[in-house]
């Protein structure tokens, strides 16, 4: 099963409505996704009403913490921005909800940086669908999670309908019991796959 754990929506900075980004992400043949909104869930209580046996709809939100972004997954804690990270993490982890660190070496948007190696985070966004340039490469995040055995996830961070997808997660159970164990893996849609592809082809 194949899902996409990071997406926006028109209810935070995002393009598309929680409906239009359920039937891109169906169309292109996900199995489900988590709407990840910056700092509130609105665009997630939208959405939940078309999930159903053979699409999950995920609770999620991505938390602008005060060192960072943080993707809060199953759950749906209050937690005001600009919190110390620290504290999201926990209150994550009273309500039941898992924590991971979003685009945590991004240059241009605000990650945690090594504050993986110090919090409890449940996983790491190794690849992250719209991180141009980071101060660590990919395979430099991956050895850090490897090191801190915390799980290795991915997403799109998708903000328009077209970027759905581009980042996926590849499990053989739910999404988030499969995050827990470390039962994952990253994988890169086939339509972002061929940009890349095209994009190396000039260097």
């Amino acid at each position: 099963m194949k899902f996409d754990i990071h997406i926006h929506t028109s209810y935070s900075d995002g393009a598309g409505s929680p409906e239009d980004v359920i039937k891109q992400a169906k169309k292109i043949g996900l199995d489900g996704i988590a709407i990840t909104d910056h700092d509130n869930f609105n665009g997630f209580f939208i959405a939940k009403k078309y999930g159903s046996e053979n699409f999950k709809i995920i609770p999620g939100v991505e938390i602008t913490s005060l060192e960072g972004h943080i993707l809060c997954l199953d759950a749906t804690p209050a937690v005001e921005p600009l919190t110390p990270a620290v504290e999201v993490i926990e209150k994550i982890h009273a309500s039941g909800g898992i924590a991971i660190a979003a685009h945590p070496y991004d240059v241009f948007r605000g990650g945690v940086g090594d504050l993986i190696r110090k919090l409890k985070f449940d996983g790491i966004e190794v690849k992250n669908g719209r991180t141009i340039m980071s101060s660590k490469n990919v395979e430099d995040i991956k050895r850090i999670a490897d090191e801190m055995h915390i799980t290795k996830t991915g997403g799109s961070d998708a903000h328009s309908l077209l970027e759905i997808g581009n980042i996926q997660l590849e499990v053989n159970e739910d999404p988030i019991e499969a995050i827990k164990k470390g039962n994952v893996e990253v994988i890169t849609g086939d339509k972002f796959k061929r940009k890349i592809d095209y994009v190396k082809s000039f260097f």
